[in-house]
């Protein structure tokens, strides 16, 4: 049996302008100025945003296609779509697009209810609510500004400051997360929280 050379192809990141990686995965100092290195077709050049940058037209710098090596741009979270919901971000659990109800629940509720609320809501259109996952409300956190309307109080007497996740510690607990800060708790499923509805 005859054994194929293994190539050599030397591929140039042009973002930096610095360094060259060869097949073998060793990173090499460029032996031209980085403004001599010359980019592959279709590759980006210049300096590029940071991942995460939002952009003049309102869309947000998501990096480099997997595919295709331009930039790439997504939609930013706190869109509002025609039917009513608000674009939250991609979901980190599932990869998909996630979207809230314009506002939280009217109420407060206890885990249970909360769950039972969001399992049987139909709003804008859509009854296939559901309480948001760890990761979700935490997204859902980190894009408060842009989603808006989330209590922010951080009050802890209700429990109004806090929102639900659907993860459950026990019998007697589920986690839950502070809007004022981001701090993570589990409160007895028994007190009241906020809760905000995804899709």
């Amino acid at each position: 049996m005859k054994t194929l050379p293994r190539p050599t192809a030397t591929l140039t990141i042009a973002a930096m302008g610095l360094v060259s990686a060869c097949a073998s995965g060793v990173l090499v100092a460029a032996d031209k100025p980085p403004n001599a290195i010359s980019a592959a077709p279709g590759a980006a050049t210049g300096p590029m945003p940071d991942i995460g940058t939002r952009m003049p037209d309102g869309t947000v710098y998501a990096g480099l296609s997997m595919i295709t090596g331009k930039p790439s741009f997504i939609e930013a979270a706190g869109g509002r779509m025609p039917d009513g919901t608000i674009y939250a971000g991609i979901s980190p659990d599932t990869g998909k697009p996630l979207y809230t109800t314009a506002a939280d629940a009217p109420e407060v509720y206890t885990w249970d209810a909360a769950m039972q609320y969001c399992r049987t809501l139909a709003a804008s259109g859509h009854s296939d609510w559901r309480v948001p996952s760890m990761g979700e409300l935490a997204m859902q956190f980190g894009n408060r500004a842009e989603i808006g309307g989330f209590n922010e109080s951080g009050r802890m007497e209700h429990a109004t400051g806090y929102y639900w996740s659907s993860l459950p510690v026990s019998d007697q607990e589920a986690w839950a997360q502070r809007f004022n800060d981001g701090f993570h708790e589990h409160p007895g499923k028994d007190i009241p929280s906020s809760v905000r509805c995804v899709r």
